[in-house]
């Protein structure tokens, strides 16, 4: 009896863990946003970071919020942080990791 009840309570666990997982983007269709629209809202953003950071990737995504396009911007000096960009196709801007 007292494993039943375990295993039905493991499986519950896994169904409400299963459900909350979300799909990923479905490229097949196409975004709702542009890329230059995107890109320009995180050039935007960074503000006077730009004259020392550059766009090395922009890919969509949603792991970290709502659809959207999700930028990498390096520095040209080696020993600063990347800074991680998210522009949801709401326009939302956030920048991942804490990094600004």
């Amino acid at each position: 009896m007292k494993m039943t009840i375990n295993l039905l309570l493991v499986l519950t666990v896994l169904a409400v863990c299963a459900s909350a997982v979300r799909p990923p983007y479905d490229k097949t269709q196409p975004p709702k946003m542009t890329l230059p629209d995107a890109y320009d809202r995180a050039i935007a953003a960074l503000g006077p970071a730009t004259n020392q950071f550059h766009c090395v990737s922009a890919t969509l995504t949603n792991e970290f919020s709502d659809d959207g396009w999700y930028f990498t911007f390096y520095s040209t000096n080696s020993n600063v942080m990347p800074k991680l960009v998210v522009v949801e196709f709401n326009g939302k801007v956030i920048f991942d990791n804490g990094y600004r």
